[in-house]
């Protein structure tokens, strides 16, 4: 308040400094990304891509046409594959037309179709006879639905884009983009094509991700400025209280750039979660100050009275939430303590847009004259603060003792909860990837599950002692999933008669390209590949539940120790389900963390205790909205919760510290608690709706996950206004008259 001019050039300096940082702003569209790098399944997934080849470089294209079952559609898609595959993008294009035909007698390979398809009849006998012949194909076209799937594996893809892999670093999308443009250009018109995959999912998150970024910054300050209108309706007030988020999104994504982090799909919320804490606390300040205008003509002092009397409650609760982001260092993996870095700077750039912000914008509206002192329009939930009072104070004991069973019930409910993860919940629902996605699954799906076997003989990939061992994890693997489902060596080595055929196929085997070899043998020859395709809308616990069944068979053989498990669903069912049960681990420490520092702010063990129950009911209660939802949990629901949880326990936060300045002021518990309610019930209440209404802006988020992040936050931030509200006054009443009652104990004026 002193140096008004100073701290002005202090925000235009740092805003300045942001929006030169913007530049380096990037996106990441690898779910991958935020899984432990130290974990076993994640070092098997990602040494595949050594041993055999990078799978995820692997697009599924689906193609769709009415007439694909004539003479003409084959003929096109053929036409197609050709196209494709001289494609200088393009390492090797799998079709129908790719089906083996094997000569049993001679171990010669040919092809099921001839040079010309010369009926329709002839197409759909052709079509049958492959199906027959070789049921693998099944996963390549789909008679019934019209549709066929042509598998193209990239000259670099979603891992080396996102790993910096040499000269192919960053490749993977733009080599993506460009098989795109060149389809478009020669597929008939008729042809509707689709993209799946591992890189055409990542494209897709990323383009909703920068897509995301403007839409939910600009929606989520307009809206906040609306209800501040609402709330105080006067359009200086407005303003003023709209400059710090404005600011605190600002400056949050320059943060992303100065430290060169990607915004993924997690933390692309950060910078709109920041905005509206940035509001809430600026609420709180103005509503104060507002307050004391209404009583005293000087503005400045009173505006310096507002910041001495919120600063600290706003201070603490900035320490609460950056408690919330503080505990996802506790878990796993870069990506996480990354988030929990930028998550933490986010919350400590808005407490300083408001601390600083807000009075700097204030000098300058009173410079100009428009903040005058004296009567002001009444504030909106003016009231309420007496509307809790007349529940609370009949009962306290009751509504104590009714949190407390409530909290024992529903923890048990915390525990039954379990983790999920489906890759289509992180796909925009009007995205094509996404509806390509579910029509592979619909022919088996596109997804794999690896099964890494180490070599018997390295120097033949046909040797009968590699195909023996093939043959038992085969026979292992169709207890669980369809034959034609499984893809091997031995899938082309079935049927052939005497060492000659076995020989000649074998030598052709290495004469194909290195891709084909090494989607069946690793590239020293020293490890074999049995896949299954499976569909990626199975739940990760069928999937953890069909790998222990495959483990618990493959031990018993005499290599089954070496054999590995692996691929994307099996990396996603195992550490995704590790990952969120660390994480509600970590939202559980959170909690306890932040009554800790109640307590240890106010010099009260009382005040922790009683503001534990108020704050785990929240968290329970959402808990159970989940359960019956279906009682599964992601991991953005997860972190919406510890998120929401930080922004929750503001509120108790504030309602403990008027009380205290109540009570070192004389009053008695009672009064004091009267007070508070009656003064912090409209800040807090108008706080609970900017933020929740802020929060609708998430709903704008064409990611499906943002979506269910803002409502978890909203269910959890208005359970926890009533528990704030009701609960934790009832806890204080209540050991103010009978706990300390019962042994006698006369609280002094500043003790509690």
């Amino acid at each position: 308040m002193r140096l008004p001019v100073l701290f002005t050039l202090v925000i235009v300096a740092i805003s300045a400094f942001a929006g030169w940082n913007l530049r380096n702003v990037h996106f990441e569209g690898d779910i991958t990304t935020i899984l432990p790098e130290e974990s076993e399944a994640y070092r098997n997934y990602f040494g595949q891509k050594d041993d055999f080849r990078d799978f995820s470089r692997d697009i599924t294209v689906i193609i769709q046409s009415d007439r694909l079952m004539t003479a003409s559609g084959l003929e096109d898609l053929r036409l197609l594959q050709l196209d494709t595959a001289i494609d200088e993008s393009v390492q090797n294009v799998v079709t129908v037309f790719s089906a083996p035909k094997l000569d049993a007698k001679t171990g010669k390979i040919g092809n099921f179709f001839p040079e010309e398809i010369e009926s329709d009849e002839q197409a759909r006998e052709l079509v049958a006879e492959v199906l027959r012949d070789y049921p693998q194909a099944g996963s390549l076209i789909a008679p019934e639905k019209n549709m066929a799937l042509m598998i193209v594996t990239l000259d670099a893809g979603l891992l080396s884009a996102n790993r910096g892999d040499g000269e192919n670093a960053g490749d993977g999308y733009e080599s993506y983009r460009h098989l795109r443009e060149m389809i478009s250009e020669v597929a008939p018109q008729d042809f509707q094509v689709l993209y799946t995959g591992l890189t055409p999912i990542g494209s897709t998150v990323v383009s909703a991700l920068i897509s995301d970024q403007l839409r939910l910054t600009l929606i989520g300050l307009t809206l906040g400025v609306l209800i501040a209108l609402f709330i105080y309706r006067s359009a200086v007030a407005a303003l003023i209280c709209s400059v710090p988020p404005a600011l605190t999104a600002l400056w949050s994504l320059g943060l992303f750039g100065v430290m060169d982090t990607p915004i993924n799909y997690l933390s692309t919320v950060l910078p709109t979660l920041a905005l509206i804490l940035a509001f809430a606390d600026g609420i709180v300040v103005y509503y104060r100050w507002q307050h004391s205008n209404a009583a005293s003509p000087d503005v400045r002092a009173n505006l310096a009275e507002a910041l001495q009397r919120v600063g600290p409650a706003s201070a603490l609760t900035s320490v609460t939430t950056l408690l919330a982001f503080m505990s996802f260092l506790f878990a796993p993996g870069s990506a996480l303590k990354s988030f929990s870095i930028i998550g933490m700077g986010v919350v400590a750039l808005a407490f300083l847009a408001v601390i600083i912000g807000l009075p700097v914008v204030a000098h300058w509206a009173m410079t100009m004259g428009l903040i005058k002192p004296g009567k002001v329009r009444k504030p909106a939930f003016q009231g309420i603060g007496r509307h809790f009072v007349g529940f609370v104070w009949p009962r306290p004991a009751l509504i104590a003792m009714a949190a407390v069973a409530a909290v024992v019930v529903l923890s048990f409910v915390h525990s039954l909860v379990r983790p999920e993860y489906l890759i289509t919940d992180y796909l925009p629902k009007d995205a094509e990837t996404r509806q390509a996605e579910i029509l592979a699954n619909e022919v088996g799906g596109r997804a794999q599950i690896f099964l890494s076997i180490p070599s018997a003989d390295k120097t033949d990939a046909f040797a009968p002692a590699n195909l023996d061992r093939l043959r038992e994890i085969e026979d292992i693997a169709a207890g669980l999933y369809p034959r034609n489902r499984i893809f091997s060596l031995l899938t082309l080595a079935r049927g052939v008669e005497g060492e000659a055929a076995l020989a000649n196929l074998s030598k052709g085997f290495s004469e194909a390209t290195s891709n084909e070899r090494n989607s069946y043998r690793s590239q020293d020859g020293s490890r074999l590949l049995v896949s299954v395709r499976i569909t990626s809308q199975q739940s990760i616990v069928d999937t953890l539940q069909q790998v222990d069944a495959l483990h618990a068979k493959i031990d018993g053989l005499e290599y089954g120790k070496d054999v590995i498990v692996t691929g994307f669903e099996v990396l996603m069912a195992k550490e995704f389900a590790h990952l969120i049960d660390q994480l509600r681990t970590s939202l559980l420490i959170a909690i306890f963390l932040g009554v800790a520092i109640i307590g240890v702010a106010s010099r009260s063990l009382t005040m922790a205790v009683v503001a534990l129950t108020p704050n785990l009911l929240p968290i329970f209660s959402v808990e159970l909205i989940v359960w019956l939802k279906g009682g599964v949990i992601n991991i953005s629901e997860v972190i919406a919760l510890t998120i929401a949880f930080g922004i929750a326990i503001d509120n108790a936060v504030h309602v403990v510290n008027v009380y205290r300045t109540e009570r070192r002021g004389g009053s008695k518990p009672e009064e004091a608690m009267k007070l508070a309610m009656h003064e912090v019930g409209p800040a807090l209440a108008a706080s609970t709706v900017i933020i929740c209404t802020a929060s609708l802006v998430t709903q704008a988020s064409v990611l499906p996950m943002v979506p269910v992040l803002g409502k978890l936050m909203i269910a959890t931030l208005l359970v926890a206004f009533f528990s704030n509200m009701v609960i934790l006054p009832a806890n204080i009443l209540t050991l103010k008259r009978y706990l300390l009652g019962r042994i006698g104990a006369k609280p002094s004026k500043g003790a509690e």
